[in-house]
């Protein structure tokens, strides 16, 4: 690796996120934002794009959602489209998302068109490597990847059907204005059941921490 920290590739790549291409102080993505949620029934796909456009519309942004889902209490696919800014349509094109977020990893692959050249995707998952063709199609693409094993966060603490606050925790460190750890975590307090919140948060945090890591394994191989 050279001393760019912009070289810095796929899975390590969090620096180049939160310092680069989402700093919203250079006016990146800071109003005009589509994320793509998507998993299967019972993970929480739905709560968490609540969650984000809540934390939209409580910073007084314009938020929309499309959601589509099918036989969601039997696992079958669950999609919310998210959009956050001056649009008109809450349905997001082929290769427009700015991020995806997949809280089941066949999911990933299946909403993976929808993510644009250049785009950022987190995905729940055990694994430590994506296949070589999927990584060289990711690649080709300029698209950043993280790989997040939420559900073993979740397990964890005790919440095994809380990864999606993992992810969500992991998401807020992108630091994207106005989705920032404290503002989640806000929303988080207000949609959660009260006698869940506690837990749901430690799962939260936790996912936050791992994002942080990313970020030093980032800068240590550039050292």
């Amino acid at each position: 690796m050279g001393d760019n920290k912009g070289e810095v590739e796929g899975a390590n790549n969090f620096y180049d996120i939160q310092h680069r291409k989402y700093d919203v102080r250079k006016g990146l993505f800071a109003m005009n934002l589509q994320i793509v949620c998507a998993g299967i029934g019972g993970r929480g796909v739905l709560l968490a794009s609540t969650i984000i456009i809540e934390t939209a519309i409580k910073a007084g942004l314009k938020a929309m959602a499309s959601d589509e889902y099918g036989m969601s209490q039997r696992g079958g696919s669950v999609v919310s489209l998210v959009k956050v800014g001056n649009f008109a349509s809450p349905l997001v094109g082929r290769e427009s998302a700015n991020i995806l977020l997949s809280f089941e990893e066949s999911e990933f692959y299946r909403n993976l068109p929808f993510l644009k050249t250049g785009g950022v995707t987190l995905v729940n998952t055990s694994r430590q490597l994506l296949s070589a063709n999927i990584e060289r199609l990711l690649k080709k693409r300029r698209v950043q990847y993280f790989l997040l094993d939420a559900d073993a966060i979740a397990m964890q603490k005790g919440m095994i059907q809380s990864s999606n606050m993992a992810m969500l925790g992991f998401f807020s460190a992108f630091d994207i204005t106005p989705f920032s750890c404290d503002n989640i975590k806000e929303t988080i307090r207000q949609k959660v059941k009260a006698r869940l919140v506690e837990k749901n948060l430690e799962v939260f945090q936790a996912g936050y921490e791992s994002a942080q890591s990313f970020q030093l394994s980032a800068d240590s191989k550039n050292q």
